[in-house]
């Protein structure tokens, strides 16, 4: 009979852990739980119909069609309607910041990823009803008279970009509305799609101002700050092309701005 060598209970504890991390090793280890996805500021301005609260609630395009975006996304991110120029300080400081509706211009495209576009916008000058004629008659003049428009918005910056001479800045289109009407000023800049609600909650009408000249047109994107996650940004923006392709996009912008065109790359889907 050939005797068996004695083996010690420690060494035949360390003989298991031995061949459990073997085990491990094989198997692998497990994994650190995914971190959450980063949370979202998202902003859009007072500027019916394409954000705006109504009765404490954001509503509006840009603002419908951000919600089915996030839900396409599996996202519980809020939507905020505030200044606009506290939202662009924001986005030019913090990442995970997407502003709703802004022009794509060389500046902005040095701090921002723009997805999109998302519409489009028609900028022009207004004045009271009864006015535009006379103005236009002008010439060169009309570029001496008094103007407004929203602050730090795409308005002032094409308006005095063409010699305009903006003398008043206000913190929304209500406002520039209502200083138009009071004779503030001679001109008003704006987009033509939200001059209408402006006058409106301003307590006057549409047909109170005249058109006197469209000065460009823009098309309008949804806007991230630097910083933000890029496979965030390529998730919405996939999105964002999906619902272009299964016509639910189409259904949101025919909703808010029934008299306007798609912007490019837009295919008309359904009635």
């Amino acid at each position: 009979m050939v005797a068996r060598p004695h083996v010690s209970p420690a060494a035949l504890f360390a003989a298991s852990l031995a061949v459990l991390a073997t085990a491990m090793a094989l198997c692998g280890a497990p994994k650190a739980a995914a971190a959450p996805p980063a949370a979202l500021k998202i902003y859009g301005m007072e500027s019916r119909p394409i954000s705006f609260r109504d009765g404490g609630r954001p509503d509006g395009m840009v603002v419908e069609l951000a919600q089915q975006l996030l839900r396409r996304l599996g996202r519980g991110d809020e939507i905020e309607i505030i200044p606009w120029a506290r939202a662009n300080t924001v986005a030019q400081y913090e990442p995970n910041v997407l502003l709703l509706s802004i022009v794509r211009t060389p500046e902005r495209e040095k701090r921002m990823v723009f997805v999109g576009p998302v519409f489009l916008a028609y900028i022009s000058a207004f004045a009271v009803k009864g006015r535009a004629e006379e103005l236009r008659a002008l010439g060169d003049g009309i570029h001496r008279l008094r103007g407004g428009a929203r602050r730090g918005s795409i308005f002032v910056e094409r308006a005095r970009g063409l010699g305009y001479n903006l003398t008043d800045e206000t913190t929304d289109s209500e406002t520039a509305a209502r200083m138009l009407m009071m004779r503030r000023f001679d001109l008003w800049f704006d987009g033509e799609e939200m001059v209408g609600p402006a006058l409106a909650s301003a307590g006057y009408a549409r047909g109170d101002v005249e058109l006197v000249k469209r000065l460009s047109t823009e098309e309008v994107y949804f806007a991230f700050s630097q910083g933000t996650p890029r496979s965030l940004i390529d998730e919405w923006d996939a999105a964002f092309r999906a619902m272009k392709r299964d016509g639910s996009y189409q259904k949101i912008h025919r909703k808010w701005l029934p008299r306007y065109p798609f912007p490019p790359g837009v295919t008309t889907v359904g009635p």
